[in-house]
């Protein structure tokens, strides 16, 4: 029998705390097993059917979307642990090495060997073909299922009726995609040229990840400044994060440790947790301002909110104030406040990676539409390369294009959040002054903000404090001023 919504309220809490443990301690290599599904088994009574089609009416809708993704987070638990526990154990081999499957982006990031690199790049495809892929279809053809049960005809309706809107955000992005597409092409072959000895047309993803990594960079980006720059950041924000003993940093490397950084709420706003893999110079620094933004964001919500307004909501609105804090950094007045210099030809670096990262998941939009609408499992291989290249300029891997999709819809949430965090921050400056970081009057408002959870999507929230509308066009001319 269905719980009631108060019941279900407090018991998702309680769940949600329990599968992020999991996850932080998988990810960040404190565990070297996934253990999900007995998580799901103890917090059953809120993964049923029954219970996701009772939420369906009556109650907030973030109840009834958790409600539906808890029924198919149950329903493919075990395909679950199967993905995560397979990334951990598998290794690729090369050059007469294994080298562990989550260890092959931070080598490609750190090797200065292009062919070296690229033989790393294929063993890992190879890999993820011959062992990955298998795991990945079996799970995507269980979601079908699951989704189906939820009287959904495909994801993309699923979702819709949460009130996400990918078609019309996608309109917006192929707009953005024609209008820089000139800029972008001309931009990164340059850059590619000077940093990785290759032009575009003869350029790679494993090229791409070398020249993003940028090592040249790394006497403007000490490892030893990169806590005391982010410490001295929040500050001036009116923040002291040594006394937040609510927010713990997980910044060591360790074996099994996922390269990608995240952000672990684990319980909002008692317990959150930054965790980053050390890859080295400016990569490392964008990471932890980054996680930073989603740390403060989580660990200023009042315990009070009800618990879709901490812990569910709109992520567009927690990436907002993570681009805010990570995009400082190619800000010339932080970097003379905060570093004591100023490294010009960062700026342009960093608004040509901006555009990179737009573009790509523009394309990955693009391609998660058909995905989501149920599409043919043996077209969307080629679908994906075809979507990603065009948009990124370099020859992706058909061997991705299930690996390379984060679960419901969240690429939507990673470009309404640039959007969202430009025009943020042209509030800021409006309201503060070109050097808004240093005035406590702005720490005050993204407390206030950031104290509303995420009751509000980052359209709401934007035209409550900016009194602007989210407005994706924003983006084209932040890249034409930046790289025209």
């Amino acid at each position: 029998m269905p719980v009631a919504v108060d019941t279900y309220r407090a018991r998702l809490e309680e769940m949600t705390a329990a599968v992020m443990e999991e996850h932080y301690l998988h990810a960040a290599g404190r565990k070297p097993t996934f253990e999900i599904a007995a998580v799901y088994e103890r917090y059953a009574d809120l993964t049923t059917l029954a219970q996701a089609r009772a939420l369906a009416s009556g109650s907030p809708v973030e109840l009834h979307r958790f409600a539906c993704e808890a029924y198919i987070g149950d329903g493919t638990k075990h395909a679950s642990e199967e993905i995560a526990n397979a990334e951990a154990t598998l290794s690729v081999p090369v050059d007469g090495e294994e080298v562990p499957y989550r260890e092959v982006m931070p080598r490609l990031l750190n090797e200065p060997d292009r062919d070296r690199r690229r033989r790393l790049y294929d063993a890992r495809c190879a890999v993820t073909a011959e062992r990955m892929n298998p795991l990945h279809e079996r799970a995507d053809a269980r979601v079908r299922e699951l989704v189906a049960d939820l009287s959904a005809g495909s994801t993309l309706e699923l979702y819709e009726r949460f009130g996400y809107d990918p078609r019309g955000l996608h309109r917006s992005t192929e707009a953005f995609l024609a209008d820089t597409d000139a800029l972008y092409r001309g931009s990164i072959d340059a850059e590619l040229r000077r940093r990785a000895g290759v032009p575009l047309a003869g350029a790679r993803p494993p090229d791409l990840a070398r020249m993003w990594r940028a090592p040249e960079l790394d006497a403007a980006f000490p490892a030893d400044r990169a806590l005391p720059a982010l410490r001295d950041t929040l500050a001036a924000l009116g923040i002291d994060l040594d006394a937040q003993a609510n927010i713990e940093l997980d910044v060591e490397a360790r074996p099994g440790k996922r390269p990608r950084a995240f952000c672990a709420p684990i319980r909002v706003p008692g317990r959150v947790v930054l965790v980053m893999l050390p890859q080295g110079g400016q990569d490392d620094y964008r990471a932890l301002f980054h996680e930073a933004g989603h740390a403060e964001h989580f660990a200023a919500m009042p315990a009070e909110l009800p618990a879709e307004d901490r812990l569910l909501g709109d992520n567009a609105v927690t990436e907002g104030f993570a681009f805010l804090f990570e995009h400082l950094l190619s800000d010339p007045a932080w970097r003379r406040a905060r570093m004591g210099d100023e490294v010009p030809e960062y700026a342009r670096f960093a608004a040509l990676y901006k555009l990179f990262l737009i573009r790509r998941y523009a394309a990955k939009l693009a391609y998660e539409l058909e995905l989501h609408a149920g599409g043919s499992r043996e077209r969307l291989p080629a679908r994906y390369a075809e979507l990603l290249s065009a948009a990124v300029g370099v020859p992706y891997p058909e061997t991705d294009y299930l690996e390379d999709v984060d679960d419901g819809f969240y690429c939507t949430s990673y470009l309404r959040a640039w959007a969202f965090d430009a025009q943020l921050a042209d509030h800021l400056r409006t309201a503060f002054g070109r050097a808004w970081f240093g005035e406590t009057g702005a720490g005050d408002l993204l407390r206030e903000m950031w104290a509303l959870g995420q009751s509000l999507r980052a359209e709401a929230l934007l035209r409550r404090v900016a009194g602007a509308e989210l407005d994706f066009a924003v983006l084209t001319d932040e890249a034409k001023t930046a790289l025209g």
